[in-house]
């Protein structure tokens, strides 16, 4: 096997893909909630109904995009086509007057971006394991992730500014553009990476009780986390008394603080096993949102942001790894798989919003954040994974 360094023209083209989706998702998603509720007078049902129905599609362009991408000798092409979804997307928020017309956009072709972002990193799964060795191959997702959450470091502040000086069209169409950069660079500049094929058929039946259950519970803390994000904007401006903006603020602080996070959990992850280092990512929120729940002033969010940042490093860090471990040669469905249970807890943190946030507030929605994160993390301490066959390092178990 060959030994290319973390830092090389094809890995740092890799990091880059991965960093302006995250880049452009950070632009749009801490201010999607805002401009449907001011664009369209949008009551918090609706706002929760929208997120819901974009997260379902999502769901469903994911698990198809996954197959797809196993089969198709070139993921490259998915992450053009899903960026390219994106831009289109983007355009229709500019310019759209009804609430249908952009929910139609969004389960569209906005879901269908959101679902590609997966294969960048089964790209770069395929990536690794041509060239690193195992212990390298952990390091380098971790970092691929590590730097889709740099964009999140001043993406939401970016924003909001961006909002601040114009409007939600000039927004989405700034956005639009890069999206169509991103699809080129996709298409052009990516480096190809061959799909690792088993070289014989491997059965882990054990594993799929695992996976469900895991799905479960990271679909509960992606759920909390979704509704952190759709309501803290509302939650700073009715019950704060502050500018909404400083949610961007707020977000850019957690995604600092996440890539150092990001990167010891990846250094952890290459010489202990993952699952108990996913626990602690899962259970770390609790005392984010009650935290939340309890605060009166905005500058009490910021020292909290080490919690969310928890989340992120350990179970955003780690996660994906360990799905891929667990369906070896299936790295674009495992990846989909994985990705969608953002998009169940997308559906879920929804439903909080809502349920929960129309019947008793913004603020109140944190104790139930709270409640959830106890419960995921439950949820994986009833999981004893078994080492898939074909690995021969802790890393997995």
């Amino acid at each position: 096997m060959s030994r290319h360094p973390l830092i090389s023209f094809s890995a740092i083209i890799v990091y880059g893909n991965a960093t302006l989706q995250a880049l452009l998702f950070a632009l749009v998603i801490p201010t999607l909630s805002l401009y449907v509720a001011q664009r369209f007078d949008a009551n918090a049902f609706q706002v929760g109904s929208f997120f819901v129905a974009n997260a379902v599609s999502g769901i469903i362009y994911a698990q198809l995009m996954g197959h797809w991408s196993d089969r198709s000798r070139d993921r490259r092409r998915l992450i053009a086509l899903g960026m390219s979804a994106g831009a289109l997307a983007c355009i229709v928020f500019a310019f759209s007057s009804s609430y249908w017309i952009s929910l139609a956009a969004g389960m569209t072709f906005f879901s269908l971006a959101f679902a590609s972002i997966s294969q960048i990193f089964a790209h770069a799964r395929d990536y690794g394991d041509k060239h690193f060795s195992r212990k390298q191959g952990v390091m380098f997702n971790s970092t691929v992730r590590a730097f889709s959450a740099l964009a999140w470091v001043g993406g939401p502040a970016l924003g909001y500014f961006i909002l601040s000086l114009s409007n939600f069209k000039t927004l989405y169409l700034i956005v639009a553009c890069l999206y169509l950069a991103g699809a080129s660079m996709a298409k052009f500049f990516l480096p190809h990476a061959e799909k690792f094929t088993p070289t014989e058929h491997i059965e882990l039946p054990d594993n799929k009780r695992t996976i469900i259950i895991a799905m479960i519970a990271i679909s509960i803390s992606w759920s909390c986390n979704q509704t952190y994000l759709i309501a803290l904007p509302l939650f700073l401006k009715n019950n704060l008394l502050v500018d909404s903006s400083w949610a961007g603020w707020i977000m850019g602080t957690a995604a600092a603080i996440e890539i150092p996070v990001m990167m010891f959990a990846g250094w952890l992850g290459t010489r202990f096993p993952l699952p108990p280092l996913i626990r602690i990512g899962a259970l770390a929120p609790m005392l984010l949102y009650l935290g939340v729940w309890r605060s009166s002033a905005v500058w009490m969010l910021f020292p909290l942001q080490i919690f969310n940042a928890m989340l992120i490093g350990f179970v955003a860090g780690l996660g994906m790894t360990w799905f891929q471990d667990l369906m070896p040669g299936r790295a674009g469905v495992a990846s989909a798989l994985y990705w969608n249970t953002a998009s169940y807890g997308n559906i879920l943190g929804a439903i909080v919003i809502a349920i929960f946030a129309q019947a008793f507030g913004y603020r109140d929605v944190y104790f139930v954040n709270a409640l959830l994160a106890l419960s995921a993390t439950a949820l994986l301490f009833l999981i004893r994974a078994p080492r898939p066959e074909n690995a021969s390092s802790p890393q997995s178990r």
